[in-house]
């Protein structure tokens, strides 16, 4: 339905008349975004840029029962909340880019929710200090997006330590041990003194609780240098092995990945380097001194020498691309965007499952994604480059995913191939019995589809205690019971 003028007027006092449009070719942009499953259909958009304008617009939202869809970035690869197409109101978050506080003294950052991660990690960084942000794209991620559980999210969640968050009635709520707990506190320092752990709440809720629009973030120094250490196995088992006397050794450090790469991805990344049947092991260890990442190789030298691992003058020149004296945000990812965007059109099939259980799964999802590129062979699609890459998260689980990429990708029937593909993998691993971190768009429906009854109760009694009318975000995960009228 077409948006009243009178609401229309409503939106330009609150927010300013140039940060309101109903414009068409404004509004289409919208609808797409970094993933194959699009974006949301917006009758209006709105760029608040303060947590009193999302405040005032939920207001007035919830008194004329408008459907809200939020988006940040825009680089969920799984889509935008659709919410009600032809009726939609979407805020555009990224107005609220503002760093608000950055205290070196109690090594925390406050922000508003809407700046991209990639500005708030060089703030911190020009400062010596870091936010843990492991593999995710941190060039076009929302800060808010992220903690929804946008584009690999998980990994910032333990680092919140409070939020500022607009509930779908307009009320702000401060979560938190500071004055969101304790009126008299000004500093938030921990998020678990003072009561329940209502920050978490609105962690991975997919954006269906509240609307953040500030948060306060832990701060770590930044390590300044910087070495890598590649080998190679053939058989699973001694990855495995691998994995686990490398985590017995030290509680992983966020700064200490060890990334396992499956046989033939070394192809991908280093053209010409072989299609060995191997996995491809790279432990980058990171710290503030020459001295302390040498000692760290040290340790790691004694398992992989112990274990017979093998050695390649190739991928070991790779350890001085990696090598530096100084880490920016830059160098701490993993892997650039333009690298991806150049290996053709992404099905991005991730999985996050308990590490016990992986010597049985892995083959199984090796066999699931061939049979699937044997069906895209036969319908003429072109796979130009498969891999696989996997990380321990902590002592308990594996995270990764086994990708597949395509040429074509502007192709209709591909694109529509690729999302199907995406789902149906999901689907697959869920029912092998696994998690999936990614609670938006089209996945959040599928997420939902497992959860006991229990968790699908308690969900649906939260949503319809904070969204009686069903309002915020309509249409992820279930729809709220509501005994009230839209």
């Amino acid at each position: 339905m077409m948006h009243s003028n009178k609401l229309l007027e409503s939106l330009q006092e609150i927010v300013g008349k140039e940060f309101v449009t109903t414009d068409r070719f404004a509004t289409f942009a919208y609808t797409r975004d970094t993933s194959t499953f699009g974006g949301t259909e917006a009758e209006t958009v709105v760029r608040p840029g303060s947590t009193e304008e999302v405040s005032r617009i939920m207001s007035l939202a919830n008194q004329h029962r408008i459907p809200v869809v939020v988006r940040g970035g825009g680089s969920s690869i799984y889509g935008q909340p659709k919410g009600v197409p032809g009726s939609n109101l979407l805020l555009d978050m990224t107005r609220m880019n503002t760093i608000l506080d950055l205290n070196l003294e109690n090594m925390t950052v406050t922000t508003q929710a809407g700046i991209i991660m990639g500005k708030l990690q060089h703030a911190c960084n020009s400062e010596g200090l870091y936010i843990f942000t492991p593999s995710a794209p941190v060039h076009t991620v929302s800060l808010g997006g992220w903690m929804s559980g946008a584009a690999g999210g998980a990994g910032i969640w333990r680092e919140v330590i409070s939020m500022t968050v607009v509930l779908p009635n307009g009320t702000v709520v401060k979560t938190g041990g500071g004055p969101g707990t304790n009126v008299n506190q000004p500093l938030y320092y921990n998020r678990n003194l003072g009561g329940p752990d209502f920050t978490g709440l609105f962690i991975g809720d997919g954006g269906t609780f509240g609307i953040k629009t500030e948060a306060t973030i832990r701060l770590v120094g930044l390590p300044q240098v910087t070495r890598a250490r590649i080998v190679e196995f053939g058989e699973l088992e001694k990855v495995l092995e691998l994995i686990l006397r490398h985590v017995k050794r030290v509680d992983p450090h966020p700064f200490d990945p060890l990334l396992i790469f499956g046989p033939g991805a070394m192809e991908t990344f280093m053209p010409g380097s072989g299609e060995e049947e191997k996995f491809t092991v790279m432990g980058i260890m990171q710290g503030h001194t020459v001295k302390e990442v040498e000692a760290k190789l040290d340790a790691l030298d004694v398992i992989v020498t112990d274990m017979k691992a093998d050695r390649n003058p190739e991928l070991d020149a790779m350890t001085e691309a990696m090598s530096s004296s100084v880490v920016g945000e830059e160098k701490m990812e993993m892997f650039g965007l333009d690298f991806f965007n150049g290996l053709g059109l992404g099905a991005w099939l991730p999985f996050n499952m308990p590490r016990a259980s992986f010597k049985q799964t892995y083959p199984r999802l090796i066999e699931w994604r061939e049979k699937r590129l044997k069906e895209a062979e036969q319908r003429g699609f072109e796979c130009t480059s498969r891999f696989e890459f996997f990380t321990p998260g902590d002592q308990c689980y594996l995270s990764g995913e086994v990708d597949a990429f395509f040429k074509d990708s502007d192709d209709p029937a591909l694109r529509e191939f690729v999302r199907t593909m995406i789902y149906d993998f999901q689907k697959y691993t869920h029912e092998l019995g696994f998690i999936d971190v990614y609670n938006q768009g089209a996945m959040s429906n599928l997420n939902a589809h497992y959860w006991s009854p229990g968790f699908r109760s308690l969900y649906q009694t939260i949503k319809s205690t904070l969204d009686p009318y069903g309002i915020l975000n309509p249409g992820l995960w279930v729809e709220p019971t509501t005994n009230k009228e839209r």
